[in-house]
């Protein structure tokens, strides 16, 4: 086995197993069709493009989508759909925070020695975009948008005032994107548009009430997701529940940040952060098929 080949098999480790038993030899053997100098089997090294490629179908195997790869086993498939489902939940996250923010400019415009606000703010309103553009199956748009958020926890650390703050609310929305990003490839299904606008609805009216009072607001998503993760158990869903577990995993950092700094919601907060964490850890129930 030439340097070369073995190099690209390492390269082909980043698939899962089930996709290299039966691709990994075909796919070796194009990588090295037609390169027969010894010279090159010796010191060359997967190029870029083949690596960028390899990647981006490691993504599309290990989050697989339906039937679109053939002998995918049920638990690569569900984990495909558990990302997509975090991701969407992170979305509906993101116009709850959209939401707040507009309403929190709203009310504190025209307030004597309201200092302006900085323009990065604007930067806050991406994941409305985001959420537009992915129900219209513009992806790419959409992951773009959603990164608007991430960009202003970068322009935050250089505010020392309001690193702590922007790094422990803006966490759940970080994981999220990730999560977004990975699981809405190119072969993902596209969100069913009219169930998820209820849901969009509902983040939007939930922020306006964070815009008036934010701990208030962030109660009521934790507070939310707890309700709907019973739902989901009773109705046996597999993909929502877990989602919904992870989601309460990242919920728990903010809100033990207000249990923490105190004041009026000292006592809500910890026994929500007490209800999330027995979301997170309850059984999750596939509903059986007949």
């Amino acid at each position: 086995m030439s340097n070369l080949e073995r190099r690209y098999r390492v390269l082909l480790k980043v698939l899962p197993r089930w996709y290299r038993q039966d691709r990994e030899e075909e796919m070796v053997g194009i990588f090295l069709a037609e390169r027969d100098d010894d010279l090159d089997l010796e010191h060359s090294w997967p190029g870029w493009g083949e690596t960028g490629a390899i990647l981006g179908l490691s993504v599309r195997t290990h989050l697989a989508a339906g039937a679109v790869l053939t002998g995918v086993p049920a638990k690569v498939v569900w984990r495909g759909e558990v990302v997509r489902a975090l991701g969407m939940l992170g979305l509906l996250l993101g116009l709850f925070y959209a939401t707040a923010a507009i309403v929190s400019v709203v009310v504190g415009f025209g307030r004597p020695y309201q200092a302006p606000e900085p323009w990065w703010r604007v930067l806050e309103l991406g994941p409305v975009v985001a959420f537009a553009a992915l129900l219209n199956g513009r992806r790419t748009l959409a992951k773009v948008a959603a990164a608007a958020p991430v960009l202003v926890s970068m322009i935050t650390l250089g505010q020392p005032g309001s690193v702590l703050t922007w790094s422990v609310f803006q966490l759940p929305s970080l994981v999220t994107f990730v999560c977004l990003c990975l699981g809405f490839h190119r072969e993902a299904p596209t969100p069913p548009a009219r169930r998820l606008l209820w849901w969009g609805g509902g983040a939007a009216l939930l922020g306006v009430v964070g815009g008036f009072a934010t701990g208030v607001g962030l109660l009521s998503v934790g507070l939310i997701t707890v309700i709907v993760r019973v739902v989901a158990f009773v109705r046996g869903d597999f993909v929502l529940g877990r989602a919904l577990s992870l989601f309460a995993v990242l919920q728990l950092v903010p809100l033990l940040f207000l249990v923490v700094a105190g004041g009026g919601v000292l006592v809500p907060a910890g026994g929500l952060a007490l209800l999330l964490v027995l979301a997170a850890v309850a059984p999750v129930r596939q509903r059986v098929r007949a």
